[in-house]
């Protein structure tokens, strides 16, 4: 097993290579405690298929690529004092932020376009309010389930 620690954008992982199937090109890795089941790229594998990569079910807000297809609207959760986190909806790198603390926003309204597998996907706020907080910069790459805003 090989132990990897990484700072991704200010934010630690703690990476854990368990195993590696070189029969299929699959390796078991450990990313913050979630385990998946990942294809190593440029592998040759004795058998040829077509592995696909699954995350594991543990919940840690962390994965790598789903099985079945994300939604494209961000998710809405219950933040302290009456507010809702926007969170990521997929793995990617913040474009732009629409909007700054204290802005006032609609439903509906574009709050951070993100780059995700080559295409720009805008994150559209599910309910109007205030931004209490901008949780993200320009640049930063974000994982899905990553709060990226505030909105009271």
């Amino acid at each position: 097993m090989k132990k990897y620690s990484l700072v991704i954008n200010g934010n630690p992982y703690e990476v854990k290579i368990e195993d590696i199937n070189e029969s299929s090109t699959m390796a078991r890795v450990t990313v913050n405690g979630t385990k998946y089941d990942v294809e190593i790229e440029g592998a040759t594998a004795a058998a040829p298929k077509k592995p696909q990569v699954v995350a594991v079910p543990e919940a840690t807000g962390l994965s790598v690529t789903p099985k079945t297809p994300i939604a494209s609207k961000p998710s809405a959760a219950p933040a302290a004092a009456g507010g809702a986190k926007v969170t990521c909806p997929l793995p990617g790198t913040v474009i732009s932020l629409n909007v700054k603390e204290g802005d006032t926003v609609t439903a509906g309204q574009t709050l951070v376009v993100l780059e995700a597998m080559k295409m720009e996907n805008n994150i559209d706020a599910e309910r109007g309010g205030v931004v209490k907080q901008v949780l993200v910069q320009a640049g930063a790459t974000v994982m899905e389930g990553d709060v990226l805003l505030v909105i009271e």
